[in-house]
């Protein structure tokens, strides 16, 4: 680890901490420890083995999470499903799988959602047209009658963040499209982050906040500093469930130039924060040590700790996939049974 690694986590370490210091204690949209039966854990995650992107055993591990986990009512509902699309590379698993997302959308027809809409606002490429079509999502959108919505260009209308202390995004500029859903479903990929160590459900969201009003690659998070936007924006725009592609996920330097990594699990749920922390213990990451999860912890977003996650389907020890992390983030490595 370098002397400027080391220099640059402790600076956003220092602002991270700061930052979570202003922020409240409580949002009423998630379940606190107080509301939580005395020595029950208070969200349910899924783990489920998943070892290719065949349509059967993608339907087969959908299925059983879903049920297992306190998922939405989406019955007649306008259900917009967030992926991650950052860029394309033939040889990089860069975005989440459109074959992951196709499942995802037969299942939430069979569960009686009224509309589906898959939404994307890439930070790297500017050309989401060219995206959709080079990650499959064009031909998936044809077959099944979906419609594909640019977030970086869609109609926007000023919101108040949630959160009343916002220090960075106290009003937000946010796509229309985000904001007359009734269900947002986060499918993230499983990959390393060169800025914030992982990337996972609550890190996707930075998708939903447009290009054309914030920059590219989402400059105005970035300068404010990557945990607390991901804490603001995740505070403002709630998911109601979000799906980890960890099928086969991306480790080192990700999120754009890292390698493929087959962890063959889907991690799903709904609480963002405590999925999140399932998907970096299979990676092999304390969760406790990621910024921004140590920080939405504090502000309530979810649990990040163990005892507060009902966990169902494969054990982590099972399905424990230590993924090669960035360079500066080797603190994040949890231990042997961590």
């Amino acid at each position: 680890m370098t002397g400027t690694a080391l220099t640059r986590r402790a600076a956003v370490r220092a602002l991270a901490a700061a930052a979570a210091s202003t922020l409240p204690v409580t949002f009423s949209a998630c379940r606190r420890e107080e509301d939580r039966p005395t020595g029950k854990p208070a969200f349910p995650v899924a783990l489920l083995p998943c070892a290719d992107y065949g349509p059967a055993a993608l339907a087969k591990a959908l299925t059983d999470g879903w049920a297992a986990t306190e998922p939405p009512d989406v019955r007649g509902k306008r259900v917009v499903i967030k992926p991650n699309i950052a860029d394309f590379s033939p040889d990089r698993p860069i975005h989440t799988d459109a074959r992951l997302v196709e499942a995802l959308i037969l299942h939430l027809r069979g569960a009686g959602a009224g509309e589906v809409v898959v939404a994307e606002g890439p930070p790297h490429n500017r050309d989401t047209e060219w995206l959709f079509r080079q990650t499959g999502y064009e031909d998936l959108a044809r077959r099944l009658g979906v419609p594909l919505v640019d977030l970086n260009h869609d109609d926007v209308r000023p919101v108040r963040n949630a959160n009343p202390r916002a220090k960075a995004l106290r009003d937000l500029y946010l796509p229309d499209s985000v904001l007359s859903a009734d269900v947002i479903v986060s499918v993230a990929k499983l990959k390393t982050h060169r800025f914030a160590g992982i990337t996972l459900s609550l890190k996707n969201m930075f998708g939903v906040v447009p290009g054309m009003k914030y920059g590219w690659p989402k400059n105005v998070l970035h300068w404010n500093g990557i945990p607390l936007s991901i804490c603001e924006v995740n505070a403002t725009v709630r998911t109601g469930y979000s799906v980890v592609d960890g099928v086969v996920g991306m480790e080192g330097y990700g999120p754009i130039l890292g390698t493929p990594r087959k962890a063959g699990i889907l991690v799903m749920g709904s609480n963002s924060l405590a999925v999140d922390a399932t998907a970096a213990r299979v990676m092999g990451v304390d969760p406790a040590r990621v910024d921004y999860m140590a920080m939405a912890q504090t502000i309530e977003l979810g649990s990040l700790r163990s005892e507060d996650i009902l966990l169902t389907g494969a054990r982590l020890d099972d399905v424990r996939t230590d993924f090669v992390l960035p360079p500066g983030f080797s603190a994040l490595r949890a231990t042997p049974h961590g």
